[in-house]
Protein backbone atom coordinates (compact mmCIF):
# COMPACT_ATOMS: atom_id res chain seq x y z
CA UNK A 1 0.00 0.00 0.00
CA UNK A 2 1.31 3.44 -0.94
CA UNK A 3 0.38 5.34 2.22
CA UNK A 4 1.35 8.74 0.80
CA UNK A 5 -1.05 8.26 -2.12
CA UNK A 6 -3.79 7.00 0.20
CA UNK A 7 -3.27 9.96 2.55
CA UNK A 8 -3.47 12.36 -0.38
CA UNK A 9 -6.58 10.59 -1.75
CA UNK A 10 -8.35 10.92 1.61
CA UNK A 11 -7.33 14.56 2.04
CA UNK A 12 -8.59 15.45 -1.44
CA UNK A 13 -11.82 13.43 -1.35
CA UNK A 14 -13.12 14.03 2.18
CA UNK A 15 -15.27 17.11 1.60
CA UNK A 16 -16.44 17.41 5.22
CA UNK A 17 -12.86 17.27 6.51
CA UNK A 18 -11.86 19.94 3.97
CA UNK A 19 -14.76 22.16 5.09
CA UNK A 20 -13.47 22.01 8.68
CA UNK A 21 -9.80 22.24 7.72
CA UNK A 22 -8.93 18.75 8.96
CA UNK A 23 -5.87 17.23 7.29
CA UNK A 24 -4.34 13.78 7.59
CA UNK A 25 -0.65 14.21 8.36
CA UNK A 26 0.45 10.62 8.98
CA UNK A 27 -0.85 7.28 7.72
CA UNK A 28 0.53 3.77 8.02
CA UNK A 29 -0.89 0.29 8.56
CA UNK A 30 -3.48 0.57 11.34
CA UNK A 31 -2.38 4.10 12.30
CA UNK A 32 -3.32 7.66 11.40
CA UNK A 33 -2.82 11.18 12.67
CA UNK A 34 -4.87 14.26 11.73
CA UNK A 35 -4.69 17.93 12.60
CA UNK A 36 -7.11 20.84 12.61
CA UNK A 37 -6.59 24.58 13.08
CA UNK A 38 -9.31 26.09 15.27
CA UNK A 39 -11.38 29.04 14.03
CA UNK A 40 -13.67 31.24 16.12
CA UNK A 41 -16.63 29.66 14.30
CA UNK A 42 -15.81 26.37 16.08
CA UNK A 43 -16.43 27.79 19.56
CA UNK A 44 -19.62 27.25 21.51
CA UNK A 45 -21.49 29.95 23.49
CA UNK A 46 -19.20 29.58 26.53
CA UNK A 47 -16.08 30.13 24.41
CA UNK A 48 -14.75 26.58 24.41
CA UNK A 49 -14.27 24.35 21.41
CA UNK A 50 -17.49 22.63 20.32
CA UNK A 51 -17.42 18.93 21.20
CA UNK A 52 -18.46 18.06 17.66
CA UNK A 53 -15.04 19.20 16.43
CA UNK A 54 -13.31 16.81 18.83
CA UNK A 55 -15.55 13.92 17.80
CA UNK A 56 -15.21 14.67 14.09
CA UNK A 57 -11.41 14.77 14.02
CA UNK A 58 -11.37 11.51 16.02
CA UNK A 59 -13.73 9.84 13.54
CA UNK A 60 -11.70 11.06 10.56
CA UNK A 61 -8.40 9.82 12.02
CA UNK A 62 -9.95 6.48 12.97
CA UNK A 63 -11.51 6.04 9.53
CA UNK A 64 -8.18 6.74 7.88
CA UNK A 65 -6.39 4.17 10.06
CA UNK A 66 -9.11 1.61 9.34
CA UNK A 67 -8.87 2.11 5.56
CA UNK A 68 -5.08 1.83 5.65
CA UNK A 69 -5.48 -1.74 4.38
CA UNK A 70 -6.84 -0.41 1.07
CA UNK A 71 -10.53 -1.18 1.64
CA UNK A 72 -13.33 1.37 2.14
CA UNK A 73 -14.84 1.40 5.65
CA UNK A 74 -17.71 3.06 7.46
CA UNK A 75 -18.02 3.99 11.13
CA UNK A 76 -20.41 1.74 13.05
CA UNK A 77 -19.72 2.89 16.62
CA UNK A 78 -17.87 5.60 18.47
CA UNK A 79 -17.64 5.62 22.25
CA UNK A 80 -16.18 9.01 23.18
CA UNK A 81 -15.14 10.64 26.45
CA UNK A 82 -14.58 14.38 26.80
CA UNK A 83 -11.85 14.90 29.40
CA UNK A 84 -11.27 18.66 29.35
CA UNK A 85 -12.89 21.73 27.86
CA UNK A 86 -11.11 23.03 24.77
CA UNK A 87 -10.46 26.54 26.08
CA UNK A 88 -7.81 28.61 24.28
CA UNK A 89 -7.37 25.76 21.83
CA UNK A 90 -5.50 26.77 18.68
CA UNK A 91 -4.92 23.38 17.09
CA UNK A 92 -6.21 19.82 17.50
CA UNK A 93 -4.42 16.56 16.82
CA UNK A 94 -6.08 13.14 16.66
CA UNK A 95 -4.08 9.94 16.77
CA UNK A 96 -5.69 6.60 15.92
CA UNK A 97 -4.06 3.29 16.78
CA UNK A 98 -5.37 -0.16 16.00
CA UNK A 99 -6.73 -2.33 18.79
CA UNK A 100 -8.09 -5.16 16.62
CA UNK A 101 -8.17 -5.80 12.89
CA UNK A 102 -10.97 -8.17 11.91
CA UNK A 103 -12.29 -9.51 8.62
CA UNK A 104 -15.31 -7.17 8.74
CA UNK A 105 -15.00 -5.12 11.95
CA UNK A 106 -11.90 -3.28 13.17
CA UNK A 107 -11.49 -1.29 16.39
CA UNK A 108 -9.30 1.77 17.04
CA UNK A 109 -8.22 3.76 20.06
CA UNK A 110 -8.23 7.50 19.41
CA UNK A 111 -6.71 10.33 21.43
CA UNK A 112 -7.40 14.00 20.73
CA UNK A 113 -4.89 16.55 22.04
CA UNK A 114 -4.33 20.28 21.72
CA UNK A 115 -1.26 22.29 20.72
CA UNK A 116 0.19 21.82 24.23
CA UNK A 117 -0.24 18.03 24.04
CA UNK A 118 -3.06 18.22 26.60
CA UNK A 119 -5.43 15.29 26.07
CA UNK A 120 -8.95 16.69 25.59
CA UNK A 121 -10.81 13.52 24.62
CA UNK A 122 -10.41 9.79 24.04
CA UNK A 123 -12.52 7.25 22.24
CA UNK A 124 -12.84 3.75 20.89
CA UNK A 125 -14.30 3.61 17.40
CA UNK A 126 -15.40 0.60 15.36
CA UNK A 127 -15.38 0.48 11.57
CA UNK A 128 -16.95 -2.02 9.19
CA UNK A 129 -15.23 -3.01 5.98
CA UNK A 130 -17.37 -2.33 2.92
CA UNK A 131 -15.36 -4.90 0.95
CA UNK A 132 -14.68 -2.36 -1.81
CA UNK A 133 -11.01 -1.66 -2.68
CA UNK A 134 -9.87 1.96 -2.63
CA UNK A 135 -8.76 2.89 -6.12
CA UNK A 136 -5.97 5.45 -6.01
Amino acid sequence: MDFEKLKSFRNINNNFAKLLGIELTELSKGYAKAQMTIKKEFLNPIGSLHGGCLYTIADIAGGAAACSYGIHVTTIDGGFHYLRAGINTERLYATATEIKKGKRISVYNISVTDQDNMELAVGIFSFMSLGKPIEI
